[in-house]
């Protein structure tokens, strides 16, 4: 066994392209990490949609960065500037089920409607918007039908998620990336579940199988970059210069694997969910 880095942060994010909530510990699922106070909160379970069932994200509309989460007992919390928080229950209670798409897959889910589709429609300025939720009874849309991967395995399965389950960084990744841009942007840029310190830039795209505390990884694929990635986390808006995503195409292309999109951070598979991962857990080989 040797000791690769040590997890030095851990973010949930409970509602694909909102904000996360960073935690000091998590529990794993097979569908990503679950909240610790209340497990029914797990990673990208919940998502918006527009009127014609489609997935919206911070790409087509960056105010979304400015919706904070919280968990409170049985309730989501979204929290913005000058306007009431909303209060969504984690169970919803719409049992009305809809057939959505996310990427070129569909996926079933439960639309919450009424105030919850009122509310985020008119603080996004986008008529139709709604929340929609995943339920344990439904079935999960598998990695390899979002992209094909040749180390993705049939029992990688995501909710909401782009592609994968789990996405690691590290911190000396960010610093290099830093190094290069005129204006330093933060790790919230590029939503990691994991982020790693004490290994070098980039080491973690060669951690093929590792362990975090006695959480078991593999690595499915290069995490590959978008316009996500140029909106202000603070301002809801994108960067006129497109970065980093632009400096990253300058350094971290792969073309003849992922074409133009710059690879930063690694997408992770697990073989043994149901662990607690705590910040300060030693990353290791195995």
């Amino acid at each position: 066994m040797k000791e690769l880095a040590t997890l030095s942060e851990i973010y949930l994010y409970p509602v694909k392209s909102l904000p996360g909530i960073k935690l000091e510990k998590a529990l794993t699922t097979k569908f990503g990490l679950a909240h610790p106070d209340n497990t029914l909160v797990v990673d990208r379970k919940w998502m918006i949609v527009d009127a014609n069932g489609s997935f919206r994200t911070q790409r087509q509309i960056p105010k979304m960065a400015l919706i904070k989460i919280s968990v409170q007992e049985d309730f989501l919390i979204f929290s913005v500037p000058q306007k009431n928080p909303l209060k969504v229950p984690i169970e919803n209670p719409n049992k009305n089920k809809i057939n959505y798409r996310l990427w070129k897959c569909r996926i079933d889910g439960y639309g919450y409607g009424g105030e919850v589709s009122k509310w985020l429609s008119e603080f996004l300025e986008v008529d139709g918007l709604d929340l929609a939720v995943f339920n344990e009874n439904l079935d999960p849309i598998k990695s390899q039908d979002l992209e094909e991967s040749t180390t993705t395995r049939e029992t990688d399965v995501v909710i909401y998620q782009d592609f994968s389950p789990f996405m690691l960084i590290g911190e000396e990744s960010l610093e290099e990336l830093n190094k290069r841009l005129e204006i330093k942007v933060p790790m919230n840029r590029f939503r990691p579940n994991f982020v790693s310190k004490n290994n070098s830039a980039f080491s973690e795209d060669e951690w093929e199988k590792f362990k975090i505390g006695e959480s078991e990884f593999c690595l499915i694929k290069h995490c590959t970059r978008c316009l996500l990635t140029t909106v202000d986390q603070n301002k809801g808006v994108k960067d006129p210069k497109q970065e980093p995503l632009k400096t990253l195409r300058e350094f971290r292309l792969n073309k003849q694997v992922y074409g133009t999109s710059p690879m930063f951070g690694i997408n992770l598979g697990i073989d043994n969910p149901g662990i607690i991962v705590k910040v300060g857990d030693k990353i290791t080989t195995f």
